[in-house]
């Protein structure tokens, strides 16, 4: 039988708050203290959010993708081929303050899904 008062949707699960926005935030915002090694980035983030972390390929990949977009810019350290600096450029300034715009109200629509989730889940304990 056809459904037909379906029910609107306003937004997909996939869109209430994407992990990549998580990270770049986080790396942007770190950037913007001053230039920082990629292992000093992922340090901050487990830190920032009490011991969960990403990773380190998925935090590697982000800091491409920040890269490539110019976001950022990295180069080795000159003694040290293994330590990567990073470091935020205007546009990485802009896209921080974009998501800073974008970010509050995605974080407040995940809690009231999640609490919402919650609720599903505990009908069936």
């Amino acid at each position: 039988m056809r459904n037909t008062s379906p029910i609107r949707k306003d937004e997909s699960l996939g869109h209430v708050v994407k992990v990549q926005q998580v990270i770049d935030f986080m790396v942007l915002a770190e950037l913007k203290k001053g230039r920082r090694y990629g292992k000093e980035i992922d340090q901050v983030i487990i830190a920032s959010l009490g011991g969960v972390g990403v990773n380190d390929s998925y935090l590697s990949k982000r800091l491409r993708v920040l890269n490539e977009k110019g976001h950022t810019i990295s180069y080795w350290d000159s003694d040290h081929r293994y330590f990567r600096y990073y470091e935020i450029t205007d546009l990485g300034r802009e896209y921080l303050n974009q998501l800073l715009k974008e970010l509050p109200d995605r974080v407040s629509l995940a809690l009231k899904v999640y609490q919402m989730f919650d609720q599903q889940l505990k009908k069936h304990d």
